[in-house]
Parts: structure tokens; C-alpha cells; sequence
């Protein structure tokens, strides 16, 4: 209890500056009626203690007390055994030889009653009331004094004189002589620094990010490296000259070499060497970096009187120059700890020496970061001002350049130097200068070949030099490392502080909770990042066994050794390190891990040709493997049959990052900073919301006092205005929609696209296996027959294949690319179904030149035996064709097969080769909703296969002529009209965007309701006419012509509506001719689109609206990825080939996908305007309660802060989406009229009720006379400035307002469910309600007493008939805070009206009737002119 007297004296002078008045008002002034106030009564005054020069002259009543055995009566008044350690109180602290001696009356117990008492005069009048008690109503007794020589005298020391602190005390000198040594030492070190470094500029290095040394097997490159080939600068161009390979260097002349002249794609190298005494100020440095928060709590522990002898201030003296120094290190410690973390990436090599970069230790990397925004559109002109003031102060500051340090390596004892940044290898080359190579052993197939015999290992120890391990090396800190790097950053410091300026303002407790939950979230934070880090880790240190060609032997070695050139065994089974190409044998992968595709594909070995090469592009992509993809089965080589050889071998043409999946790897190591609206906007509201904080801390030191202790209360409010739960509460709706996506078997990758799917405007599908089934069924067959009279097709089509004469049999029975593996087919899902249907059995080609044999049935009614495909060329999208060879051994004559889609074929053959009725049975086929494919064939005669195998692909097909159509039918999955329609409901365009023919991409359009009926379409196509080839627009359904498509559409909606669908051809025409923009939205259909063609048909949507994409993620990986919203309909649990995937399969994802992005963007919104709406009521709070000069209790901060706020926010993520799609799209503006209206609405409504309520207290006649004033109380009792009626109101009415705001953006509105149906969020609110309305209502009681509400002293409650309860203390002249029972339930009535008052605003003028009256009122007379109207 001493200790805690001696902190309330402490604290008590903390709060002596404030105004001891409300600055309009005088408490207790006058009465209801205007009457002026009468003093009133009070009682259980103690009395001071009474001085005498003898205690035989104490007045009776405080007579000397007979003293026990062995004790003495000492000069306090009391009994003692020995008075030697007995402080006499009259003395006042002073010498007895400088006054005369007194002692002390023993204390009076009882307390005095003071009639008419006046706070002006009250230490009088209770002095008065004391000796009446004491029965000397008449006598005179003067204040103490020490010249007094003879009488009594009250013991009342006068104001002692407070201590002072000179400033010239040892730990003071300790202090300066501290922080002057680190300015000189620092300024010594700068000035040597830059001493040392006045040449610098010539050594550093500007360096292409992306491989610039192109290196291949003719190059030289098994020369050792000597360290003087790149020592000097004389050896290395200025930095103005042109270097080689991208690389240039710095002189200061024309070329910028500050990070702001660094161009994107660009890096600014500079070396580094250490130094011991850069390494101390190093050390020093970080210790200062401590040592400011140390000596923060050094005066704060000063302040609860933990530094010398439990004393408060023993350190520094007094309360006024404690907080002035508090203030003054809390400044320097903000500005310090800001300045470390702006030079964070550079701190360490400030303290290292520059030099050349040949004898460099550590190489400083510095590369710009460009933001890359994931939505147009999205600013007003505040936030484009705000924006463009930010991007100029980025740029001043380089704040955008990203800065690491790279440790110098060597490969060997003589080896090249190098650095390892961001997974890719940059080698120190011969002109001195860093460089990232790449080998490219060949841009053609025959060029690959000649490398298939693989590497010696003095050649491949060389690249190995060059490129590295085949192995992405993820380095994953210690956790302690890791939570430092997490609390390391401005949030967290924000945090620190405001910690600080609590604790000093003896809030600790709940600083102590909140800073508990901070770093809770941080250990969590750090948990979940470092997890996924390992689990990257552990896909990209991957390592496998596999066997290696070098030196012509063929070994065993690891993975991580392969390098381009290496000529590996593939094996079933194995999982595939490198990308590469297949240089013998053929092979069956499973790319699923990486496209996403779940069939497997046949690999093709190189052919001996001048055909150019580009590693998994167009028709490259057949021979080449990826890394991450995994070996199925493999085929044996043509005529290797009886070879010691590996059966299939394959090149490695690219390691670690060089391969598709390292290059994923890396961007999601070190992805692209993202923004998206809410990072635009969020960026001014904190402008704002730190602007409201400033007005609030001037209002704060104007109402609490001009001096340094109404720095701390306008602090404090600054940062609860300023919410540090902001941030968070916008990521709250992504995780709990990514956790929801996951329980539905749709994965997230990315957590901020959760959002973007919120705001989709288009939805782009892809046709086969996403709108409809991935396995088309076969029909039927169409031959086209040669009758006398010309070309013509059969009658009709003919469903049994086994019926089709002998060449079509073979035909359909050998072109395709179908392998066996444990003798099922695998393939293209066309392909085996066609194969499937000739029932001719497939087998390899044996010893052979043949790549394999075709049996027909064993009950084949027709002449020939088995036939020999020798020849066979892989569909290309780019042609839309595959051929195959086939040498039939009955007539020893070589025919050739070519199957594409209809059009390639028409394009194939000669006019009169072709029925008249050719164009039209197709579309009839298609419109029919039929997959249809033409097959054409042509007879080489009998040739030999070997001259075959000499043939370009365009000899081989020139002259072929068609024979038949092959129809498959392509039904649509039973969910998807229903999702579509769920879709175009939920106001999204829907869009096809497909390789299939155009009029069955029509056909699968009307059947899943993407086009209505009713709705005329035009099919766009090149066609030749007269002047040339041109864009031709056709009725699907009539096949006639139309002009002039731009009127139709402009009279489309006074006539029959129309849609357009568009081929290839004329897509590339439109969108050369710069006509695709204008026709964009009414296009529903794209056809026969290439992979490239899917991504550019993506990305101009994605100028006009937010765009999603769905798609099986073979062809439509590249749309995926460029989609603001990717999903990929993948077996693979989280594939990597788009933001989102799912296993469902099933076009109702999407549906799910929108539904809980949507749900997300209003619940991240809600929690937003929560968040806000905590800052206002807060500020509202705090302003109200310092115009009063009370404080609330800490029961109710703690609840408000610990308890309320955090629950609230967490429960109101739990809300879920609405069960279907509205029409319109959630606000993800911040700013946005509708989000501001519903903030400052219900700002407004608090703000009326809580002034009302204290309106309605001071018309109450038992308040008024006793309102609030801090004369009038015991101001060492600090924590009990609750104890009024005043503080209670207020408590009660912001109470009610805080739990509410989460139950007014609880309303689903249009994207989420019902109010009541977040059952967390209803057990909450009611929990609060009713434990809020329990100490309002209810008499005094334990849980009212704690929050001091309708409580008082135990004795005083007693007297008011409440028996066993109250607090020993209460800090109100009237001894309670009682509210009259008719006023505690018109207050709670008030309450619940602002409760209800704030629901129905939020319910029907923000979100209801009433917003969407004045929304269309105001978009008519202001129409926004940049919103793009979106076709349904």
C-alpha cells in the first residue's frame, strides 16, 4: 500500500495541468432552474494532525495513549519501543536544533463532518470542524510554522521544495558523453567513407537482370579465370561507353548512376570490402538501436518508481522533467528507429568500403521495383493526386529500389568470382564486369541433335562454373530470425512507440493486451510464412539420382550436377530435374503438376531438320520436357530396338532458374509488388484518419491544458484514432475466403486475387473439358466419295467404322498421337476416342525403321493385314493439323494422312477436290453441335520409308485430298447452363473463348445459356473476295451476308438483339486494323484461338473490366496466368498454373469463386468501416471526456480494447456469402460516397446520442450541484476519476456505440447472408449487450463496482441501503455515482434507440431504399462517363 500511495502522489502531479474545469462551462454553479448551487454538506473528513511543544497539552480527545510495558510514547503520537527510528512529522523534514521542538497529538480516528462545505476554502473549514470535534471550537491555531516558538500549530508541512534536476548529474554527463562520442564517431566514418570512396563511381556496374552472355558448345569456355584479368578499371569501359552484353559502368558523366537511374530490367552492382572499424560502428549502431529503447524504459520504470529506492522520479527528480525527457527520448528514438529502417537493406555496406568488384567481399545489388496494379480504373482524382505525390516522393527517396547484398564466391582455387542473387548466378567476366549467361546449344532440331552425345566433364564442369548447381537454393532464417525480420518494419515500430507513451501513461495494462495480441499475430505470421517457405524449400532443393552421358560413359550422379548439354536415361517413373528436348526415343509425360492437364503426352523424339526450335513453343512443344513433369512410360527408338542404348535420351536445355517451373519458383520467392483499389485508397484514408488525429491532439492540449501533460493525452488519442487494427481488418476477408475456398477444393495462391474475383466483371471459358465434358463421344463418320460427276459426300454418315472402306480405316486408325502405356491409350482425348472406335490394335515399330504398327481386328472383314507408320507430324496449333506416313505392306506404297479442323483441310486441297457442299455440311455438322475434324489423305506411291523421313512436312501433305469429316459430339457437364445462368444473373458477362471450330462454339453458347434464344449471332471470318481477303460478318443461322454490322448493333436494341462470334483469322484482323476495342463486349464467341491468341483476347477484356478466366489449364495456361483471376480446372491440389484451381471440374467454381470473393470484398469493407468507426467514437470519447476532465475506468478501456474491438472485428469475417449472385458488384472504394456515407452517418447518430444523454444528465436536478469538479476531490486517487457521473455516462453510452458498429456492418446487404445468421457475431453482441445493460441497470454490484458505475463507498452504500458491497475508496464528493433508477433505464431506452436509430440508417438509407433513391438521382445528373457498360 505504501508502494502504491507513493505511485498515486506520483501520478497525481502527472494530472495536475489539466484544466480543473470544462472550458465553457463552471461546475456546480447553478441548479436546473438557473438558481445558484448551495453548498452542500460533507462528511468522513480526516482531520491534520495537531502540533504541540508538549504532548500533555493534546485537547482530551486526543489524549496520549497509556503505552505497554517496554514501550515509550515517541514524538508521532504514538507508542513505540525505541523513538531513536520514529520520524517526528512536526519537524517537516528540518533540523530540530533550527526550530523549536514539537511533537505530534496521536491521530484522531474518527472523521469530521463540514456543514456548507466550499472546495475554495475547504482545508479551513475542515481545520475549523476539527477542533470543534476536539472540543477547542474557540481557540486559534495557526498553520505550521517553523519560527513558531511556543502554542500549537497545525502539522501540515508547507509545499516542500521540488527536487530539480540540474542536468550536470554523472549519468547525465554519462549520457552526453555517450551520444557525442556516436556523432563523432559516425561523422569520422562518414567523412573517411567518403574519403576512400571518391573514386567509386568508376567501379560500379549497371547489369541486365536477364542472361546477356549467350554461351553455346563452340564457345571457348574452358579457359581458367585469373584475378588480374579483371582488376583495374583500365580494363573496364567508363561508364558513359557502350559495353558488351548489356553491361555498362560509371564514370558521372551522362549516364545516371544514382538508384534513380537505374532502368526497369536493370541492376547498379557495387563491391564492397570490410572493414574492422566499419564493423564496430556496425555493432555500435545496431547497440544504439537498442539503447534507445532501453533507456525508454529506463524512464518509464522511473516513473513507477523502479530505479532508485522505489521512489518515483528518484532519477530524475520531479514529474515535469520526467516527461519532458520521456518526450524528448521518445522523439529521438521514433526518428532513429525510422531512419534505421529507411536504410535497412543499405545499413550493413554503409559500413563497409567500396572497391572494385573484382576484390569485392559483398556486392550490393540495387534493382527498381515496379508496382504492378491489378485494376484500371480504380482511382479518383484524390487518390491520383495522392498517388502521383507518393510516386514523386518514392522516387525522391528511392524507396523503390530494392537493395541486397550478395556475398562474393568463387568457383575453385582459380575459379571465376560470382554472386548468387535471387536464385540466378551472375559470373564475374574477363572485362571485370558480372554477367548472367545462358547456353543455347542450337535454334534448329538438327543443330540439337548434333549436341546428343553429351559433354566431357571438363566442359561441363566449366558451365557448371557458369550456371551453377541444378538446384534453387531457398534459405529459411531461424525463427528468432525470422520474428526480428517481422517486428523489423514500420508497423511495428508505430506499435512500439504507442506501447511506450501507454505504459508511461499508466495504461500498461491494457497496452500490455494489446501488445500481447501484436506480437501474437507476429508469432503466428512469422509461423505460417516460415512453413511455406519450407514447403517451397523443399520443392526447389529437390534432388534426384539419374544417368548422365558424359565423356561417351554413361553414369550415375546427382541432379543438382546436370547442366545444359548433359545428355540424360529418362526411366518410368522418374521425375524429370531439367528442362530439355527428346533426342531418341519417344516418351509419355504427366505435365499435370505443371499445366494442370490430367492426360498424359507424348513427347517425340528431335527430327534430322532444319525446323526451328523454341523450347516448349508451337510445334516445339512436342519434343520438349519440363522440369517437375514425370516419366509415364518410355518408347523405344526407331530401329533400336536391339541397342545397349537408353531407349528414350534426352538434351538438358535448361537448369535452376532457367526452366519453366525455376522461373515460377522465383516469382513466387520474389513476386512483383501488387496494388490493388483497397491499397490505393487505404493510403488517404490513413492521411485522413491521421489529419482527424491531429485536429483531436490540438483539441486534447487545448481542453487539458497547455502544457507537456496534454502531450500525452493527445498522443494517446492519436493512436486510437490512427487504429493499428486498420491493416489487418482488410486481410481479414481474404483469409477467411481462402479457408472457406479451400473446404470447396478451390485453392488460392494468392490471397489479394480473392478480392479481384469480387469485383470480376467478365468471365472468359474455355469450351472442351470446361463448359463441356473433356471426352467427346464419338458420332459418326461423313466420307466424301468421287462420283462421275465430281466430289460428293456420302448420303449419309456412317456410325460403324469397322463398315468405312480400307484407307479411311487406316487413316483414322493411325493419325493420331496415341501411346500405349500398360496397355491402355493415352493421349488427347480426341485421339483416343477416334482410335478406340477403328478397334486396330497399336504396337512399337520394333528393329525396324517404323515408329510403330497398327493391327487391324482379328474379325476385320476387309483385304490387308497390319500397316507401318513411318513418318508422323504433331498438331500445331499454329497449322491445326497434324499428318502421319503409312507405309502398307500388302501394296508396299506409302500413304500420307492429314487431320485437322475442316478449315485447314478446305485450305489443303485443291477446288475441285472439294464437294460443293463442303463449307456447308461442316457448318450444318457444327451448328448441330458437333466437334467436327476432316481427314485427307494422298498416296505416295511405293517409296522407300528412308526417303520419306527426307521430306519436309509441307511436300508431304501438298496435294492431299479430303475423304471424310469425323464427328464427335461435345455434350455440356450437367451443372454448367445452370452456372452460367447463375453467373449472367449475378451481372457477369460471359464470354467463350475457345479452339474449336466457331459455329460448334456457337452451338455449346446457346445450349449453356451464354446467348439467349431468341439473340440473332454474326459469325466474323476472312474470306476472299474480289478486292482480296477480307472480313466477311454471316448469319450463323442463314448463312447471308451483312454489311454493315455496326448498325446492327446500334439498332439492336429497338430490334432483334445480336451477338458476334469471330474466328482467328479475323480476331488478328480486327485487332490489327485496331477495330477488335470498339467490338470487344459485343463478341460472345472467340474461335479457334491459339494459346497466344486466348492471352490477348484476356488482356484486352482485362482493359476494359476486371477479367476472369476459366480453363482446363493445358492451352489456356497463359490466359490463366495473365487473368486478373485465374482458374484452373486442375486435378492437382494447388497448381501453379493459375492464381486459383480446383478438382470439381466443374464450371460451378466459378460461381463459388465470385460468391466468396464478393462476400470478401464486403466483409473486408465492413470490417474497414468498423475499424473507422472505433477511431471516431474513440476520438469522441476521449475529446468528451477531457472537456469534463474525467476519465473513464480502466475496466472500460480494457474491455474496449482487450476484449470488444478484437472479437468484433474477428467475428464479423464470419458472416457467409450470399447463397446466390446479385446483379451488382460490392464497393471496393474506401473513399467511395456509399462507404463514407455509412461511416460518417453513424458518426453523426453517436455523436448526437452520446451529447444528448449528458444533455438530458444536466437537466437532472440530483445531478446538477453535483457535477465533476477536480478541486473537490482527491486528485493522488488518479485511477478513480470514474467515480462521477459524468465518466459513468459516457462509459455507458460509447459502450453501447462500440458493440453496435459491428452489428451494423454485420448486414449481408446483396453479397452475404442474413444479420442472424452470423451466429459468433449474435453470441457476442448479446453477450456484451447484456453484460453492458447488467451495470447499467442494475443496482450496485461487484460487476458495476469494477467498472465503476453505480457504485461508491461501502460505508456511503450502506447508508443508501445497499448492503455488502462497494469499494473501500470512491473519489466523488458525494461518496457514489447511483443514478436514480428512472434515469438508469431512460438512459438504457436512449441507448437501445441509438442502437436502433444506427441499424435503420445502415439498413435502409445507406444500404436500402433510400441510398439506392439518391444513388440514381445523382448518377443521372452526374453520369460517370468512364464506367464501361458491360453486355450480359
Amino acid at each position: 500500500m505504501a508502494r502504491m500511495r507513493r505511485l498515486a502522489a506520483a501520478a497525481a502531479v502527472l494530472i495536475a495541468g489539466a484544466s480543473a474545469f470544462p472550458a465553457f462551462t463552471t461546475p456546480n454553479s447553478v441548479d436546473v432552474s438557473g438558481h445558484t448551487c448551495p453548498l452542500v454538506d460533507r462528511s468522513g473528513l480526516a482531520c491534520p494532525i495537531l502540533c504541540v511543544r508538549d504532548q500533555r497539552d493534546c485537547p482530551a480527545a486526543l489524549a496520549a495513549p497509556e503505552c505497554a510495558a517496554g514501550e515509550q510514547l515517541c514524538a508521532d503520537g504514538g507508542c513505540h519501543a525505541s523513538c531513536a527510528d520514529v520520524a517526528n512529522p512536526c519537524l517537516c523534514g528540518r533540523d530540530p536544533a533550527d526550530m523549536a521542538a514539537y511533537a505530534a497529538c496521536p491521530a484522531y480516528g474518527p472523521t469530521v463532518a463540514v456543514v456548507e462545505f466550499d472546495p475554495a476554502i475547504k482545508q479551513r473549514q475542515i481545520e475549523e470542524a476539527c477542533l470543534r470535534a476536539w472540543g477547542m471550537g474557540n481557540a486559534s491555531v495557526p498553520a505550521w510554522d517553523a519560527a513558531s516558538a511556543d502554542g500549537p500549530m497545525w502539522g501540515e508541512c508547507p509545499g516542500a521544495h521540488e527536487p530539480q534536476l540540474t542536468f550536470t548529474e554523472p549519468f547525465c554527463l554519462a549520457f552526453y558523453a555517450i551520444l557525442g562520442a556516436e556523432l563523432v564517431l559516425f561523422a569520422a566514418w562518414h567523412l573517411y567513407k567518403s574519403w576512400r570512396e571518391r573514386n567509386a563511381h568508376v567501379w560500379r556496374q549497371l547489369c541486365a537482370l536477364q542472361p546477356t552472355r549467350v554461351l553455346s558448345g563452340a564457345d571457348n569456355d574452358d579457359d581458367d579465370y585469373a584475378d588480374s584479368d579483371c582488376d583495374a578499371a583500365e580494363k573496364m569501359p567508363a561508364w558513359g561507353a557502350e559495353w558488351p552484353l548489356g553491361v555498362a559502368k560509371g564514370d558521372g558523366g551522362g549516364s545516371d548512376q544514382s538508384p534513380a537511374g537505374i532502368p526497369a530490367g536493370m541492376a547498379l552492382l557495387r563491391g564492397f570490402d570490410g572493414s574492422w572499424a566499419g564493423l564496430a560502428l556496425y555493432v555500435l549502431a545496431l547497440a544504439s538501436t537498442a539503447g534507445w529503447f532501453v533507456v525508454l524504459a529506463v524512464v518509464v520504470a522511473d516513473y513507477y518508481g523502479a530505479v532508485v529506492g522505489g521512489v518515483p522520479y528518484g532519477l530524475l527528480a520531479n514529474s515535469n522533467t520526467s516527461m519532458i525527457v520521456f518526450i524528448f527520448v521518445w522523439h529521438a528514438a521514433a526518428l532513429w528507429h525510422s531512419a534505421m529502417l529507411a536504410a535497412r537493406g543499405r545499413l550493413r555496406n554503409y559500413f563497409r568500403l567500396e572497391c572494385p568488384l573484382a576484390q569485392a567481399r559483398v556486392v550490393q545489388v540495387e534493382e527498381r521495383q515496379t508496382e504492378e496494379v491489378l485494376t484500371q480504373g480504380a482511382h479518383t482524382r484524390l487518390t491520383a493526386m495522392v498517388g502521383r505525390l507518393r510516386a514523386s516522393l518514392v522516387a525522391r527517396l528511392g524507396l523503390d529500389i530494392a537493395v541486397t547484398s550478395c556475398p562474393l564466391h568463387r568457383a575453385g582455387a582459380r575459379g571465376r568470382p560470382y554472386i548468387e542473387h535471387r536464385c540466378a548466378r551472375y559470373t564475374l567476366g574477363g572485362a571485370g564486369g558480372f554477367e548472367a549467361a545462358r547456353y543455347v546449344l542450337g535454334a534448329t532440331q538438327r543443330a540439337l541433335l548434333a549436341h546428343a552425345g553429351g559433354l566431357t566433364e571438363r566442359a561441363a564442369g566449366e558451365r557448371a562454373r557458369w550456371l551453377g548447381e541444378n538446384i534453387i537454393r531457398v534459405r529459411v532464417a531461424p525463427f528468432p530470425a525470422a520474428l526480428l525480420d517481422e517486428l523489423f518494419s514500420y508497423f511495428y515500430l508505430y506499435q512500439m512507440l504507442c506501447f511506450w507513451v501507454w505504459c508511461y501513461f499508466a495504461y500498461y495494462k491494457p497496452a500490455l493486451i494489446q501488445m500481447g495480441i501484436i506480437i501474437g499475430s507476429a508469432l503466428i505470421k512469422t509461423a505460417v510464412r516460415q512453413r511455406s517457405e519450407r514447403r517451397i524449400k523443399s520443392l526447389a532443393e529437390r534432388r534426384r539420382g539419374c544417368r548422365v552421358r558424359r565423356g561417351g560413359v554413361w553414369m550415375d550422379l546427382d541432379s543438382a550436377e546436370l547442366v545444359p548439354g548433359d545428355a540424360i536415361a529418362l526411366e518410368a517413373g522418374m521425375e524429370l530435374m531439367c528442362d530439355g528436348c527428346v533426342v531418341r526415343g519417344d516418351a509419355v509425360m504427366d505435365e499435370s503438376s505443371l499445366t494442370g492437364e490430367a492426360m498424359p503426352v507424348r513427347k517425340l523424339c528431335l527430327e534430322a531438320s532444319d525446323a526451328p526450335f523454341v523450347l516448349g513453343q508451337g510445334a516445339s512443344r512436342v519434343h520438349s520436357v519440363f522440369a517437375g513433369t514425370r516419366v509415364v512410360q518410355c518408347l523405344a527408338a526407331r530401329g533400336g530396338g536391339g541397342s545397349s542404348e537408353p531407349a528414350t535420351q534426352v538434351l538438358v536445355l535448361g537448369t535452376r532458374t532457367q526452366t519453366d517451373q525455376g522461373a515460377l519458383l522465383r516469382r513466387i520467392l520474389y513476386p512483383a509488388p501488387q496494388s490493388f483499389v483497397f491499397d490505393e485508397q487505404l493510403r488517404v484514408a490513413l492521411l485522413f484518419l491521421l489529419a482527424y488525429g491531429g485536429v483531436c491532439f490540438g483539441l486534447s492540449i487545448w481542453l487539458m491544458g497547455h502544457d507537456v501533460t496534454s502531450w500525452f493525452y493527445g498522443l494517446f488519442l492519436v493512436s486510437q484514432v490512427a487504429a493499428p487494427l486498420l491493416p489487418a481488418a482488410l486481410v481479414a476477408g481474404q483469409t477467411v475466403a481462402a479457408s472457406r475456398l479451400r473446404r470447396m477444393r478451390i485453392f488460392c495462391i494468392d490471397l489479394p486475387r480473392i478480392l479481384m474475383a469480387g469485383k470480376a466483371r467478365v468471365f472468359c471459358f474455355d469450351k472442351t473439358g470446361t463448359l463441356t465434358k473433356s471426352s467427346l463421344d464419338y458420332h459418326a463418320v461423313h466420307a466424301i466419295h468421287e462420283c462421275p460427276d465430281g466430289v460428293r459426300f456420302a448420303p449419309e454418315p456412317e456410325p460403324a467404322m469397322a463398315r468405312l472402306p480400307r484407307l479411311l480405316q487406316v487413316g483414322f486408325a493411325a493419325c493420331h498421337a496415341v501411346a500405349m502405356v500398360d496397355g491402355s491409350p493415352v493421349g488427347n482425348p480426341v485421339d483416343v476416342a477416334q482410335f478406340c472406335e477403328t478397334g486396330w490394335t497399336l504396337g512399337s515399330g520394333g528393329s525396324g525403321p517404323h515408329l510403330e504398327v497398327l493391327e487391324p481386328p482379328a474379325d476385320h472383314g476387309s483385304a490387308g493385314g497390319p500397316v507401318h507408320t513411318v513418318r508422323r507430324h504433331e498438331f500445331q496449333h499454329a497449322r491445326q493439323s497434324m499428318s502421319v506416313a503409312v507405309l502398307d505392306p500388302a501394296t508396299g506404297h506409302v500413304h500420307v494422312f492429314v487431320k485437322g479442323s475442316f478449315e485447314r483441310i478446305r485450305q489443303l486441297a485443291a477446288a475441285d477436290r472439294l464437294p460443293a457442299d463442303y463449307d456447308a455440311v461442316a457448318a450444318r455438322w457444327a451448328q448441330q453441335g458437333c466437334y467436327v475434324l476432316a481427314l485427307a489423305t494422298r498416296d505416295l506411291g511405293p517409296v522407300a520409308p528412308d526417303s520419306v523421313a527426307l521430306m519436309a512436312r509441307e511436300e508431304l501433305e501438298d496435294g492431299c485430298v479430303p475423304v471424310a469429316l469425323l464427328l464427335f459430339r461435345n455434350q455440356l457437364k450437367d451443372d454448367t447452363a445452370a452456372a452460367i445462368a447463375e453467373l449472367r444473373a449475378g451481372g457477369t458477362r460471359t464470354v467463350m473463348v475457345t479452339g474449336d471450330a466457331a459455329l460448334t462454339g456457337v452451338y455449346i453458347a446457346r445450349a449453356c445459356g451464354m446467348v439467349d434464344p431468341h439473340v440473332r449471332i454474326l459469325l466474323g471470318d476472312m474470306d476472299t473476295t474480289a478486292a482480296g481477303r477480307a472480313l466477311v460478318w454471316r448469319d450463323t443461322e442463314t448463312n447471308a451476308a451483312v454489311d454493315d454490322v455496326g448498325l446492327l448493333l446500334r439498332e439492336g436494341d429497338r430490334a432483334a438483339p445480336v451477338e458476334l462470334a469471330v474466328t482467328a483469322a479475323a480476331f488478328e484482323h480486327l485487332d490489327t486494323t485496331d477495330a477488335l476495342r470498339g467490338l470487344l463486349l459485343d463478341i460472345r464467341v472467340f474461335a479457334r484461338m491459339t494459346p497466344h491468341g486466348k492471352v490477348r483476347c484476356v488482356r484486352l477484356h482485362m482493359e476494359r473490366a476486371v477479367t476472369a478466366m476459366c480453363g482446363d489449364g493445358g492451352n489456356d495456361s497463359g490466359a490463366l496466368r495473365a487473368a486478373h483471376v485465374g482458374l484452373a480446372l486442375s486435378e492437382a491440389e494447388a497448381s501453379i498454373v493459375s492464381p486459383f484451381s480446383t478438382s470439381t471440374q466443374s464450371a460451378r467454381a466459378a460461381v463459388d469463386l465470385l460468391r466468396q470473393g464478393r462476400a470478401a470484398v464486403a466483409t473486408s469493407v465492413a470490417a474497414y468501416k468498423f475499424v473507422v468507426n472505433y477511431a471516431t467514437t474513440m476520438a469522441m470519447l476521449e475529446i468528451t471526456q477531457f472537456y469534463f476532465s474525467v476519465i473513464v475506468s480502466q475496466a472500460v478501456w480494457i474491455t474496449i480494447d482487450g476484449m470488444l474491438t478484437i472479437s468484433m472485428v474477428s467475428a464479423l469475417t464470419q458472416l457467409q456469402p450470399a447463397r446466390r449472385l446479385h446483379r451488382r458488384r460490392p464497393t471496393a472504394r474506401l473513399l467511395g460516397a456509399h462507404t463514407l456515407a455509412s461511416i460518417w452517418g453513424q458518426t453523426a447518430i453517436n455523436h448526437a446520442f452520446l451529447f444528448g444523454c449528458l444533455a438530458l444528465l444536466f437537466r437532472q436536478q440530483w445531478f446538477r450541484c453535483h457535477e465533476f469538479d477536480s478541486r473537490d476531490i482527491d486528485t493522488s486517487l488518479w485511477w478513480l476519476l470514474a467515480d462521477n457521473y459524468e465518466a459513468e455516462v459516457i462509459s455507458i453510452v460509447c459502450l453501447f456505440q462500440f458493440i453496435n458498429a459491428a452489428a451494423v456492418y454485420n448486414f449481408g446487404y446483396r453479397f452475404r447472408r442474413a444479420w442472424a445468421t452470423n451466429y459468433p457475431l449474435l453470441v457476442l453482441y448479446g453477450f456484451f449487450m447484456a453484460l453492458v445493460s447488467a451495470f447499467a441497470l442494475a443496482d450496485p454490484n461487484a460487476l458495476g463496482c469494477w467498472y465503476h458505475v453505480n457504485c461508491g463507498k461501502r460505508a456511503t452504500l450502506q447508508a443508501m441501503g445497499y448492503h455488502a458491497i462497494g469499494l473501500d475508496t470512491y473519489n466523488s464528493p458525494l461518496g457514489h455515482n447511483v443514478m436514480p433508477r428512472r434515469f438508469r433505464w431512460t438512459l438504457w431506452a436512449l441507448c437501445a434507440t441509438n442502437v436502433v436509430t444506427c441499424l435503420l440508417y445502415e439498413k435502409i438509407v445507406v444500404l436500402g431504399p433510400v441510398g439506392r433513391w439518391v444513388l440514381r438521382l445523382w448518377r443521372a445528373r452526374f453520369p460517370d462517363r468512364r464506367r464501361v457498360h458491360i453486355k450480359l
